[in-house]
């Protein structure tokens, strides 16, 4: 697995630190995920289905569609 140093503003760090302490994660495991939901989305976000007034049945899965679209869909 790869390694990357990331640089973020002090109060970011300490918002990343206190959800994954939250969650009971490490600060790795959090940012993992919050990173991979980003760019390899597995399901529909609560917020776009509030948005959208639908429910993930109402939508194909997130996973069958193109990479390129699931990053247009990812900017709305």
């Amino acid at each position: 697995m790869g390694q990357l140093n990331v640089y973020v503003p002090d109060d970011l760090e300490e918002k990343i630190k206190e959800e994954a302490k939250r969650e009971g994660r490490s600060v790795s495991a959090f940012v993992l995920e919050a990173v991979k939901n980003r760019i390899e989305p597995d399901e529909w976000s609560a917020e776009f289905l509030t948005m959208m007034e639908s429910s993930p049945t109402d939508f194909p899965e997130v996973t069958d569609l193109p990479l390129q679209k699931r990053k247009v869909l990812d900017e709305l």
